[in-house]
């Protein structure tokens, strides 16, 4: 395994939850659970194991499982484990319709000026801020 592939396999030691009696043994008709606390992310085409003391990044293809050993790989395998970001409602692409009344008292505010409310709810003008970017 190159440096590139340790330094990810030991970033996601730490993004794995722990989960015990997940390990089971099969010899002969008994079926024993190990009693390690192993850490595990899956994902559609990978699997991060860690037992301790080691952890191994895994690629899976169809019915096989082999081992990730490419810089590439790992790093693909990395960004497959995030979560997106954005959890909740989507934004809606549809648009308010303003009346025509207000877009003509909105379009004789003047220029450099917005329309503001004060303590009260009163509407007043004031100067628009301008921004450096």
């Amino acid at each position: 395994m190159s440096n590139n592939v340790e330094k990810i396999t030991k970033a996601l030691k730490l993004k794995a939850n722990p989960k015990t009696n997940v390990l089971t043994l099969k010899v002969g008709a008994k079926k024993y659970t190990l009693p390690f606390e192993v850490r595990m992310l899956s994902s559609e085409s990978n699997v991060f194991v860690h037992i301790p003391p080691s952890a191994m990044l895994f690629k899976v293809e169809g019915k096989e499982i082999s081992p990730v050993e490419t810089d590439a790989d790992a790093k693909s395998a990395q960004a497959s484990f995030r979560k997106g970001s954005r959890t909740g409602a989507k934004r809606s692409t549809k648009t308010a319709e303003i009346p025509a009344e207000v877009m003509a008292a909105l379009s004789k505010i003047p220029a450099g000026h917005k329309l503001a409310f004060d303590a009260n709810g009163n509407p007043r003008l004031v100067k628009a801020r301008k921004r450096r970017g």
